[in-house]
């Protein structure tokens, strides 16, 4: 009898020394993550098996039994998580499930700035490899995208229609793999944040008037250089819009540059006569009221400007000093020429 509980115990201790080993040997790194780690993918759906195919392809394990045992063991309640994961280098199959199952996701981070347009924000999340052209593409393809964006309402010209204006200028991040609607949804949000915390009522405002605040802080937004003047630009382009020719002494017309560089797409330091009379609805030197829609999208600054504009009687501006970003702002326009041949004086275009 004790011969054979002997040779149990010894057969238990031979096949544990051997499950022990073969865990030993199946569990140690593969020696292929590199040294600055290995991104991998968990997409949506994708079962325990499936991943431990996918991970012995790539040599990160090797045996994909072992990794579905273990992770029945390790994380018998945990779900899969679906995003970007970076497995850290020397990782065994053990540590690969727990950097997977309890590990944090990839994270992008990007900066839109102030001022930007929609194509330039765009461009930013293709050059930082946030999103693919396509993926912008086919996102924008979508013929009930502002819908989808919250926007739906704000929709006057379906020509005309995007997110513009809408896209707030910060420094974000997102999940690495974040879908086009997740990162323009987020910035979108932001807009809403911030508008709340400039002017808290501004459901009261009917859609058009609304707009019409945003409109204007994107043309203040590419006017000013210097953010500390935006509350007099505003107050100077007020002045204008609600003069409606009361007093013709004074400007009608918005008359800013800004939606001119808008139309050229590029900045011109000096604009000619030409460019200032290029019929486009945007040309505010030709066209009465706001531009159809904005030019671009607005910083907290502009926006608050446009909400609260300064007090003032001034109608006309035009640069003091090119590398402050101030301006010279007159009530009359004699005054203006004579700031305009200042200027002019100073850049050598006399």
């Amino acid at each position: 009898m004790k011969i054979f509980i002997k040779a149990a115990i010894l057969s238990i201790i031979i096949v544990t020394a051997v499950i022990l080993s073969a865990f030993f040997i199946l569990n140690r790194p593969t020696n292929h993550i590199p040294v600055s780690g290995y991104e991998l993918e968990v997409t949506h759906g994708m079962t325990a098996h499936k991943l431990s195919r996918l991970l012995r392809g790539e040599k990160l394990i090797r045996s994909p039994k072992l990794f579905v045992l273990m992770t029945k063991i390790i994380c018998p309640t945990t779900p899969l998580k679906s995003g970007w994961f970076r497995i850290k280098p020397n990782s065994s199959t053990v540590s690969i499930i727990k950097q997977i199952y309890h590990g944090e996701f990839i994270t992008v981070t990007f900066m839109i700035p102030e001022g930007a347009t929609l194509r330039q924000t765009n461009d930013i999340l293709v050059k930082n490899g946030i999103l693919t052209q396509k993926q912008i593409d086919d996102f924008f393809a979508e013929p009930d995208y502002m819908q989808t964006l919250g926007l739906g309402n704000y929709i006057f010209d379906k020509k005309l229609a995007s997110p513009e204006g809408f896209l707030s200028p910060d420094t974000y991040t997102f999940t690495k793999g974040a879908s086009a609607e997740t990162i323009y949804k987020g910035m979108i949000a932001l807009f809403y944040k911030k508008i709340k915390e400039i002017y808290p009522d501004y459901n009261d405002l009917s859609h058009s008037d609304f707009y019409d605040k945003i409109k204007m802080a994107a043309i203040i937004e590419r006017e000013v250089k210097n953010h500390s003047e935006a509350p007099i630009v505003a107050g100077v382009f007020y002045n204008r819009l609600n003069n409606n020719e009361k007093n013709p002494r004074y400007p009608t017309l918005l008359q800013s540059c800004a939606t001119i560089q808008y139309i050229l797409g590029k900045p011109q330091e000096q604009l000619t006569d030409k460019e200032l009379s290029i019929d486009s609805p945007y040309n505010t030197y030709i066209y009465k009221g706001l531009t159809p829609t904005p030019i671009c999208n607005p910083g907290y600054d502009a926006l608050k400007a446009s909400f609260y504009p300064a007090k003032h009687d001034y109608y006309y501006f035009v640069v003091d000093d090119p590398t402050l970003g101030t301006h010279k702002f007159s009530k009359e326009y004699g005054a203006h020429l004579k700031a305009k041949d200042s200027y002019k004086e100073k850049k050598g275009f006399k």
